[in-house]
Parts: structure tokens; sequence; C-alpha cells
């Protein structure tokens, strides 16, 4: 966490109802400017609730406890491993296993961060004075995208810890590493040097994109790529973009409504169901009103922009992202 980032951000608690700032109560271990490992702590004396810093990445979930007993896996799989080692473990462990799983998703995000091309959708950003926020910034690629476009600095967000860290290895060590799946459960370790000309601009933290510790018009641009139709609470995700992006601030929303029950269930769907409707299940007519109900007026929009990505050596998909920039109201 650096610690630019956070006296400039000045994230609140989640839990306290006043909603009190965090501070640093324990910095186990720090790095230059960076807190690698300590404990944050909300001021509010009626509250103190703590939240870990673990591999330079803060956790700032409510429900911490929840949250934590639900994903120790990402936080303490360990990636110091040779790459033989980790293959007999995912052999032992299996196909559709929590850590096979995660391998995968890993490595298919961080293949398409860092795998050569900028990400198809960084040119649907735009530039700014900043802040800025990467709301399911996965692996950090399109965080240090959208810093080389913002002057100020940029913070990019996930719920996915593993994913995270991937990212915080970038930002620290000019590096990415992870397991890149050949077929099966076969995977090749990738480990290599990236050139991130902004990542003294940028941080990584974990949070919920439905519940984000910052007030009221920190941004100055949010970033949601490819998140909503991933999210709990996609509507809660959107209502939280609007509410922290200041007046006269820019948004871009992309999702290829690649809607799932195991992500996200039904009725919090934005279209993807109930074809008896007025708009015949569509999803985009309901984007657009959901903007526009949270004081967002779209600037431009565009239905159909490719996004490749790579499963495996022999399989890929291809989505159809529907692109959205709008502008907050100045109130």
């Amino acid at each position: 966490m650096r610690r630019r980032h956070f006296e400039t951000l000045r994230p609140l608690c989640l839990v306290c109802d006043a909603r009190a700032p965090l501070a640093v109560s324990s910095a186990i271990r720090e790095e230059g400017g960076d807190l690698i490992e300590g404990i944050l702590a909300c001021s509010n004396d009626a509250c103190r609730r703590e939240y870990p810093v673990i591999d330079g990445i803060p956790i700032l979930v409510g429900p911490i406890r929840a949250w934590l007993a639900a994903n120790p896996l990402q936080v303490l799989q360990r990636d110091d491993l040779s790459a033989e080692v980790e293959s007999l473990i995912g052999d032992a462990l299996g196909g559709g296993s929590a850590f096979d799983t995660l391998r995968q998703h890993t490595g298919i995000y961080a293949g398409d961060h860092y795998g050569g091309a900028p990400h198809a959708l960084l040119d649907h950003v735009p530039s700014s004075d900043g802040p800025a926020i990467d709301i399911g910034c996965a692996t950090g690629g399109t965080t240090f995208g959208i810093a080389e476009r913002v002057s100020d600095l940029t913070l990019g967000v996930d719920l996915n810890f593993a994913m995270l860290r991937v990212a915080s290895r970038a930002l620290r060590e000019g590096r990415v590493r992870y397991a890149r799946r050949r077929v099966g459960l076969v995977y090749d370790r990738v480990d290599q040097a990236v050139n991130l000309p902004a990542r003294d601009r940028a941080d990584f933290w974990c949070c919920d994109a439905a519940a984000l510790p910052f007030a009221e018009g920190t941004f100055a641009l949010a970033a949601s790529l490819n998140v909503i139709d991933c999210a709990a609470a996609p509507q809660q995700a959107l209502a939280e973009l609007a509410r922290m992006l200041r007046g006269g601030g820019a948004a871009v929303v992309a999702t290829p409504y690649d809607w799932a029950p195991t992500a996200t269930p039904v009725e919090n769907w934005i279209g993807g169901h109930s074809q008896r409707g007025p708009h015949g299940g569509a999803s985009e007519p309901l984007l657009r009103a959901l903007l526009a109900a949270q004081g967002l007026e779209i600037v431009s929009e565009e239905e159909h922009v490719r996004w490749r990505v790579r499963l495996h050596d022999r399989s890929s998909v291809d989505y159809d992202v529907h692109v959205v920039r709008a502008r907050k109201g100045v109130s």
C-alpha cells in the first residue's frame, strides 16, 4: 500500500456509524513509501475495526471475518514454489479444485493484461487530471494503462486477492509471475519483466465494488471494465461508482453481459431474463436507465467492441462488449 495513496484518498471505515477515517495502527514491514505488511484501524474509539495489509495490499472489506473465512487460499497461497512442485500439487488436487480454478482465472486475466498488446478497452478511457479508480482491476494491467492517461493517482480495486498479488508484484518489482494453462492440468510458468511507465502513480487495494471505502466525490475518473456482470450486486456497484465520482467527472462502464448465477443472483442481473417485459430481456436499455438514475449523462457509447480472452492453447472466447462513456452532472 503506497502511503501517498492512503494519505490522499483517506479511506473510511466500512462498519462504524461514523464512517471514520482509517489510520495505520501497525507498520510491521515497509519498503520505501510502501506499507507491505501491517494493520489499519478505524480512528473511531467506539469502533476500532482492524483491516490487514498483506503483500502490500490492504483488505478493506466490511465483513472481514466472513471474507477471510471464504477466501483463505487466495490470501495464504504461496507464490515462491518452483514450477515443478506447483505442477505436482495441481496434479494431486485435480481439475475443478479451488487451487486449479484460482490458477486458471489468474492466468487468464494476467495473460490478457500482460500478454503483449494493450487491453482492448483502454482506448475508450479518457484522459483526466485524476485521481482515478479502476473498479474490478483483476491483475492490474488496465490500472497501469489508465495511470498513463491520468496525471494524478490511480487506484485499482478488486475482491480477488490472488489476482491483486500479480498486480502488486508488477507494481513493486516491474515483473509478473503466473501460471499459464497449456491444456488440462498442464501449466507453464510465466515470469517476465513488464514495461509500466506510470507505475509510480498506481496502487492496488482489495475492496468490494458494491461497498467502497471512500467519501463521496473522491475521484475524477471511474472505470468499470468487464466487471458488473461478475458482481454479486451490479446495481449497487453502479451506485457506488456514481457516488464516488465528483461533479463533472468521467465514467466508463464496459460489459459483455455474460451473466452467470454463480457470480450474480438472477434477480440482480441487469437484463438477461424476463423477456416478456418491455425491453424483451435486453440489458442495454436497463444499463442506460440505471446510469441516468445515478446522475450520469451518457456522452458516447459503442455497442460492439471485441474482447478476446485466451483460455488455453486450443481455446479462446470472443466477447462482444458494450462500452458506455458518461459524465456526472455538476450540482
